[in-house]
């Protein structure tokens, strides 16, 4: 997910809003001043062909891990269709439009038009939860996303697994290349992790050249060993810049989620393995292998 993706939906939701206060008003106008209703507005499927349903049930339309939303306004938006036809064809036939009825319509609008302004605040916020320069989740987005994985955890007593990595020496590296090169490095590296992760596995930048790795579904001596092949992989790659070739290496430190620490305890497990990685001379696996204390550590290459 990039920041200008996020940009864009919320581009088109506004213009998605736009017109479906449009398609209400014009409702409204034909229950009042009895005018004739549109073919498609009494149909069943009425709920995709007006202007928001196209857009909102298109193809391609990245959802960023908003579901319980989405499917809230697709049910609300197709009973809102359901009442609006029972109405139009009320009126078509000729009957009087009785108040409840009316008044289901005021009410199912209300409700659409508070999950739109929810939809529009969660992707705003998704907005400043997002690293600009990379397109990855930022700090701000790693409390939230590892407490939802948290509870997934809790609920399916599947094994989850969190690594914390720090560039060795990228501050001296970024001296001499200069800010410009080293933000290209740093969107290079991001790219690199992002192609040789799991679709399902998530990668955060905590600031700088650290970043935080969740991995879902992973018992810890299995992310050891994906880690230690990521690592190894990373420390044979070479990244190309204007006027060089660049290699890098990296200092991981491993942790097991358990849903009995808090989030901030299990960051600070990971970037002390990470850490000790580091202090014992980079390019190295450190996992965190006592969960209860801290106390047992396998530092090393995993």
């Amino acid at each position: 997910m990039r920041h200008n993706e996020l940009v864009d939906r919320l581009r088109e939701l506004d213009q998605a809003v736009v017109e479906h206060a449009r398609w209400y008003a014009r409702i409204n106008r034909q229950l009042i001043c009895d005018e004739t209703p549109a073919d498609d507005d009494l149909v069943e499927d009425a709920h995709i062909r007006c202007q928001f349903g196209k857009w909102f049930a298109g193809p391609g339309q990245a959802r960023f891990g908003l579901e319980p939303c989405y499917n809230a306004i697709v049910m609300t938006h197709e009973a809102m269709h359901g009442v609006v036809r029972h109405l139009l064809v009320q009126r078509k036939i000729g009957g009087a439009i009785a108040g409840a009825d009316y008044d289901a319509l005021v009410a199912v609008a209300s409700r659409f038009r508070q999950l739109l302004r929810r939809l529009d605040l969660e992707l705003t916020e998704r907005m400043g939860a997002v690293d600009k320069l990379t397109g990855v989740w930022n700090r701000q987005a790693v409390h939230l996303r590892l407490a939802e994985e948290t509870e997934r955890v809790q609920r399916s007593r599947q094994a989850c697994s969190l690594c914390f990595i720090d560039l060795d020496r990228f501050a001296d590296l970024n001296e001499r290349l200069g800010s410009k090169n080293g933000d290209r490095l740093i969107q290079s590296v991001v790219a690199f992790f992002k192609a040789r992760l799991r679709g399902y596995d998530t990668l955060f930048r905590m600031g700088g050249e650290e970043f935080l790795i969740c991995l879902p579904d992973t018992e810890l001596d299995n992310a050891a060993q994906l880690i230690n092949r990521l690592r190894e992989d990373f420390a044979a790659q070479q990244f190309d810049l204007d006027d060089e070739r660049v290699s890098l290496t990296a200092s991981f430190g491993l942790v097991a989620l358990e849903p009995i620490f808090f989030v901030d305890e299990l960051l600070e497990r990971a970037e002390r393995a990470q850490m000790i990685a580091s202090r014992q001379g980079g390019n190295q696996v450190c996992v965190w292998r006592d969960r209860w204390t801290g106390e047992n550590i396998a530092a090393g290459a995993a």
